[in-house]
């Protein structure tokens, strides 16, 4: 039996003028044994619809568009999700905001939705990931260039009961 995925809840919050968090969490249902592997949840995500999204328009997950952000669904590999501990989700998404090519960096009202997510990931113990995609244009839809800033995170609760997706982007 395939694990499911329902969206619990999803918020887009700005950071920066053109800029947002994207967070959403999801509800995995199946078998306790099919959930004990990360990556094994994380790759069934991959595959199922809901897995679909365009970030940059924020438009509902599991829509019929064939890519995840800037990737095109069936070039999107499992491995490229590397694991990190919560410090490095931490200290990634601090470097993202702090990209001293913004001249205007977020204020701590627009931090505090992320900062506080990787708080949130810490204090639980969930499994942290980061999308680490090779940078090739036959990954990407053909206007990837609209995402000038994208930086995917994920988490995986320890029950694998949960997994959640923030990114954040500039476009």
């Amino acid at each position: 039996m395939a694990l499911s995925f329902s969206v619990i809840n999803t918020r887009m919050t700005p950071v920066w003028d053109f800029g947002w968090f994207d967070l959403t969490r999801f509800k995995v249902d199946g078998p306790a044994t099919e959930r004990q592997d990360c990556y094994h949840v994380l790759a069934e995500f991959l595959r199922a619809p809901i897995s679909q999204r365009s970030f940059c328009d924020p438009g509902q997950w599991g829509e019929s568009i064939q890519r995840h952000g800037p990737f095109l669904c069936e070039r999107l590999a499992v491995m490229w999700f590397r694991p990190i501990t919560t410090e490095q989700l931490a200290d990634r998404i601090r470097a993202a905001l702090d990209d001293p090519e913004f001249t205007v960096p977020p204020n701590n009202e627009q931090r505090q939705p992320v900062e506080g997510w990787a708080a949130a990931v810490k204090a639980r113990g969930d499994d942290a990931f980061a999308l680490e995609a090779p940078d090739l244009a036959e990954i990407k839809v053909d206007w990837a260039f609209v995402w000038t800033v994208y930086h995917e995170f994920l988490s995986i609760s320890s029950d694998r009961e949960e997994l959640t997706i923030g990114v954040i982007g500039y476009d």
